[in-house]
């Protein structure tokens, strides 16, 4: 058996550290992505990473604009660096539903990872932690493990398992 490599246990230690029961949405209660985006913006404001949610929100849809951030297999990734945040934050959110995201292969998004931090010059663990995220659930078994989960630790848990592999 191997040893995870240095990169991949930096990796599950950067997510680790982001993945808190303040930034998890069981089952978002909106079906149209722009009410989505509020929701998660809302959510970002209620565990203190932002005083401006709607602000946040508008952000998060004109970023949405450029497009899509939903990458497909029933994951999207929305993602922003702005002043109005505080602290980099990862906020895990679920839709047993699925929600139309306008994601690359057309199909409902499952599983939404809202990335956020506020903007710095050089931030690379901002980008690595998209690539991660984006990583960490490209199996089918992970995503499907991540829906059924009953609750946040049992999500966590399996976040940072697929980011070490």
């Amino acid at each position: 058996m191997t040893s995870p490599s240095l990169s991949a246990t930096k990796t599950a230690s950067s997510l680790e550290s982001l993945l808190r029961p303040t930034h998890f949405v069981s089952e978002l209660r909106f079906k149209k992505k722009a009410h989505i985006l509020d929701e998660l913006a809302a959510a970002l404001a209620s565990a203190g990473v932002t005083r401006s949610p709607d602000l946040v929100a508008e952000l998060l849809r004109e970023r949405e604009a450029l497009g899509s951030t939903g990458v497909g297999k029933g994951i999207a990734v929305p993602h922003a660096r702005s002043t109005l945040i505080a602290e980099r934050a990862v906020v895990v959110a679920r839709s047993r539903k699925g929600i139309d995201f306008e994601a690359v292969d057309g199909e409902p998004v499952h599983l939404l990872f809202l990335v956020v931090a506020p903007p710095m010059e050089r931030d690379p663990i901002y980008l690595k932690l998209l690539a991660d995220v984006v990583r960490a659930v490209r199996l089918s078994r992970t995503r499907q493990k991540l829906s059924d989960a009953p609750d946040f630790e049992t999500v966590r848990e399996i976040l940072i398992h697929a980011a070490s592999e």
